[in-house]
């Protein structure tokens, strides 16, 4: 039986965490494909423990930015995708998927303090129906080639279900 410290070490996903810091150096599903879909590809999402954004900019591409705008704080999943990226509705701070901040436009003309300014990001991969994120440090790793991922498109359900738990009790009950 473990006791409630090794329970919370070993279930604990949030930023600065053992199990967290664990679980973000491999790719992690965040949602389906078609969760962004429709007029409005834009989503609030939590994934270990962070309040986060996804988003598909104007390319197709999708992107995970803090939920939270650097500036006031303001909720970017009520932001507009417009310009190559997510513009937050407060003050119109414009943010690309890599977290950059493209403009402000309250800044006086030829003023450089948007390129100082950098918004939680995590780099995506979308593949077999799935929006995967690598929520680590450093350079993310290659993604797996995991066979089932290559499947021709008519072999593909992609489904997402959920379980009031955290991962580990998850795990055990699979097992």
């Amino acid at each position: 039986m473990t006791t409630r410290g090794q329970n919370e070490l070993m279930t604990r996903v949030c930023p600065g965490t053992p199990a967290g810091g664990l679980l973000r150096r491999y790719w992690q599903p965040v949602a389906l494909a078609d969760e962004l879909e429709g007029p409005r590809p834009v989503k609030a999402v939590r994934v270990l423990g962070e309040d986060l954004v996804l988003f598909r900019d104007e390319r197709g591409s999708p992107g995970l930015l803090g939920l939270h705008c650097a500036h006031r704080g303001a909720d970017l999943s009520y932001g507009r995708l417009e310009d190559g990226g997510l513009r937050c509705i407060y003050h119109g701070w414009l943010y690309d998927a890599s977290g950059r901040c493209l403009e402000q436009p309250g800044e006086p003309a030829g003023s450089t303090f948007h390129e100082r300014i950098r918004q939680t990001a995590y780099p995506c991969h979308e593949v077999a129906g799935i929006i995967f994120a690598y929520m680590g440090s450093g350079q993310p790793p290659l993604f797996p080639a995991y066979e089932f991922l290559h499947a021709p498109e008519d072999h593909i359900h992609a489904a997402r279900v959920f379980h009031e738990c955290n991962y580990l009790q998850g795990n055990e009950g699979n097992i």
